[in-house]
């Protein structure tokens, strides 16, 4: 069974194995619903991510 994930930049549902697109960021990967999020994320991976630090801790 697919394991779904959010999106870190549209927070989005993504399942891994049919992801747009993946980045690996300090050994963590991350999944996209589209190469346009990917680019996003590539641009600016620590904004992201302290983002969804930030919505764990809500």
């Amino acid at each position: 069974m697919a394991t779904t994930v959010k999106d870190p930049v549209c927070d989005m549902k993504v399942n891994e194995e049919t992801a747009s697109a993946k980045s690996i960021y300090k050994g963590r990967t991350f999944y996209f619903c589209s190469t346009f999020c990917k680019q996003m994320f590539d641009r600016e991976p620590e904004k992201y991510v302290q983002a969804l630090e930030d919505r764990k801790q809500e």
